[in-house]
């Protein structure tokens, strides 16, 4: 049985028919990013700064704020953010942030890229379950995005 403890990090690993430098532009410029992640950006993606991205999917609109902790390319790139911080009536400043990092290695074929996202168990467990759901999901399907999108654009 699965317990909230056992909430606590999502791994996700694929393998893109591209090379590093292009799946790293895809990740990591505010144009592109934009249209495979199927948000809309403010800002500027660099260290320290904070970016809004805004999701509209199936109609619903979700307005969230990334902290770009850390850009190694084309290795590494670190941001932290509020998960499932979609409500406009609430405020999230204060609640613990998750920390997503992409790691970007050559293979036979192109690239591996290794998704972490750790911190869940700082969430409060009126949330974490829901929120671990729902990205655990999600991550699944935002990675096949990024691999369209790379392997389609080489």
């Amino acid at each position: 049985m699965i317990t909230t403890a056992d909430l606590t990090r999502i791994d996700r690993t694929i393998e893109i028919k591209a090379p590093p430098e292009r799946v790293w532009r895809a990740l990591t410029n505010a144009k592109e990013l934009s249209t495979w992640f199927q948000v809309t950006i403010e800002g500027d993606i660099v260290p320290g700064n904070e970016v809004w991205m805004t999701s509209e999917c199936q109609g619903n609109v979700g307005r969230f704020r990334v902290r770009i902790v850390e850009l190694t390319p084309p290795t590494r790139f670190v941001w932290q953010w509020h998960p499932g911080a979609v409500d406009p009536n609430i405020d999230y400043s204060k609640e613990p942030r998750t920390t997503v990092t992409f790691t970007l290695e050559p293979s036979g074929s192109g690239t591996r890229v290794s998704l972490a996202e750790t911190g869940f168990n700082e969430i409060s467990l009126a949330r974490r379950a829901k929120v671990f759901g729902d990205n655990n999901q999600g991550w699944t399907e935002v990675l096949v995005w990024l691999s369209n999108y790379a392997e389609s654009a080489v």
